[in-house]
C-alpha cells in the first residue's frame, strides 16, 4: 500500500511539476496580469502577490501567490497554491488548488483536486469530471459531472452529481435542490440532512467513525492531500523568503550550490553548537548583563529551522535544473526542490533522513547567506 501511495502522488507531482521548456512563459513581480485582449501561446508560470488571468491561455497555467483568479480562459490546466484562489472564467483541463478559500464559479472541463479551509463550488459552477476535496467545510452547488470524494468537517450538496458521493465528515447536508444520479456513501457520528426534495437515485451507506481519537483515512487521496498541504505551507514559507529576501534567498541557494560538504558541516555545527551558545549568553548575561541575547540567540535558531527545508529545496532545485539544462528560475527552483524532498520524505527509513540533512543543509545555508550579507557585495559589472 505504501509503494502504491508514492506512486500515485510521483504521478501527481509529474503532472503538476512538469519543468517548462525553454519558451515557457514565465513572470514574476507584485502583480501578474493578463489582460482581457492579452493571448499567451504557451504554458504560463506565474509567481506573484496577485495573478489575475483576464484574457486567454492556450496551455496549462502554474502560480503561486496571495491571490489567484481566472476571469478567462484557460485551455489547459490550472495549478494554483495561494491564499485565495477563484475561478470565474473557463479551464479547459483540470484543476489541482490548494489554499484557504477555493471558489469556483466557472466551468472546469477535466477534475478538481482541491485542499483548503473553505471550497466551494457554486450554483453557477461546473466540473466535467471527478471532484476530490478536503477542507474545514466543503459546498458543492451547480454541476459535477462524476464522483465526488470529500474530507471534510462540514460538507454541504446543492447541485447535481452525476456519479456516486463518498464522504468522510463530521456533518453531512443536502439541500432540497440536491441531486445524486449514483449512490451516496458517508462515514459521520452524525446521520446525514436530507430534506424531502434531495433526490439521491443509488443506495444511502452511512458508516460510524470508531470510537475514540478518529483515524485519517490512508487512501491515496487522503494521502497526496495531506502531501499537498505540506507542500503549500513550505511553499508559502519560501515564496516570504524569495519575494521579501530576495539577496538572503540567493546568497543561500549560491552557498548550496557552491559548497555543499561545508554547508552540511556548519549546518550541523549550528543545530548542536548554537542552543549551548544561547544558554551559556544567557546564563553569563544574568550576572554582568545583556541576558537577552542569549534570547536573540534561541530566536534566531529556531527562525532558521524554520527556513531550512525551504533553503535547502532552494538550493536543490537551482542543482536539478541545472543539471537539466532549463533555464534558471528562483521561484521555480523552489518549487522543484521541495516537490523532490517531499516526495523523498514519503519513503519509509530513507525519507526522514533526507528531510534531517535538508535541515542540516538549510542551516548551513542560512549561517552563510547571513554571513555573506555582512560583506559588501561586488559592484555590477
Amino acid at each position: 500500500m505504501r509503494v502504491l501511495r508514492v506512486f500515485v502522488l510521483v504521478a501527481l507531482v509529474l503532472t503538476i511539476t512538469a519543468t517548462p521548456a525553454a519558451a515557457a512563459d514565465i513572470r514574476q513581480g507584485n502583480d501578474v496580469i493578463i489582460g482581457p485582449t492579452e493571448t499567451v501561446e504557451d504554458d504560463l508560470y506565474a509567481f506573484a502577490a496577485t495573478i489575475a488571468i483576464n484574457g486567454t491561455v492556450h496551455g496549462d497555467v502554474v502560480a503561486a501567490g496571495n491571490n489567484v483568479s481566472v476571469d478567462g480562459s484557460v485551455t489547459g490546466d490550472l495549478i494554483a497554491a495561494a491564499n485565495f484562489i477563484t475561478i470565474r472564467g473557463q479551464v479547459g483541463g483540470s484543476v489541482r488548488a490548494a489554499g484557504a478559500t477555493v471558489f469556483i464559479d466557472g466551468k472546469v472541463g477535466g477534475d478538481v483536486f482541491g485542499a483548503g479551509n473553505e471550497i466551494t463550488v457554486s450554483g453557477k459552477g461546473q466540473v466535467g469530471r471527478d471532484a476530490v476535496l478536503a477542507g474545514n467545510t466543503v459546498t458543492l452547488g451547480g454541476q459535477i459531472g462524476r464522483n465526488v470524494q470529500a474530507g471534510s468537517r462540514a460538507v454541504t450538496l446543492d447541485g447535481h452529481v452525476g456519479g456516486n458521493v463518498t464522504a468522510q465528515v463530521q456533518s453531512l447536508s443536502l439541500t432540497s435542490g440536491a441531486a445524486i444520479d449514483g449512490s451516496l456513501s458517508y462515514t459521520s457520528p452524525t446521520e446525514a440532512s436530507v430534506p424531502s426534495g434531495a433526490v439521491v437515485r443509488g443506495t444511502t451507506t452511512r458508516s460510524t467513525p470508531p470510537p475514540g481519537p478518529v483515524q485519517p483515512v490512508q487512501g491515496p487521496a487522503a494521502i497526496a492531500i495531506d502531501w499537498l498541504r505540506g507542500l503549500v505551507g513550505l511553499l508559502v514559507l519560501g515564496l516570504f523568503l524569495v519575494f521579501f529576501f530576495p539577496s538572503f534567498s540567493r546568497r543561500s541557494g549560491e552557498a548550496l550550490v557552491r559548497s555543499p560538504f561545508m554547508t552540511l558541516a556548519i549546518g550541523a555545527l549550528v543545530l548542536i553548537g548554537l542552543p549551548i551558545l544561547a544558554v551559556v549568553i544567557f546564563v553569563l548575561g544574568t550576572i554582568v548583563g545583556g541576558w537577552w541575547l542569549g534570547l536573540v540567540a534561541l530566536a534566531f535558531y529556531f527562525a532558521a529551522i524554520a527556513v531550512s527545508v525551504p533553503v535547502a529545496a532552494l538550493g536543490l532545485g537551482a542543482s536539478i535544473m541545472r543539471i537539466t539544462g532549463r533555464p534558471s528560475h528562483v521561484v521555480l527552483a523552489l518549487l522543484v526542490g521541495l516537490i523532490v524532498l517531499l516526495l523523498i520524505g514519503l519513503v519509509p527509513i530513507l525519507g526522514p533522513l533526507v528531510i534531517f540533512l535538508a535541515v542540516l543543509f538549510g542551516l548551513g545555508a542560512t549561517a552563510m547567506a547571513v554571513a555573506g550579507g555582512r560583506q559588501p557585495e561586488p559592484a555590477a559589472a
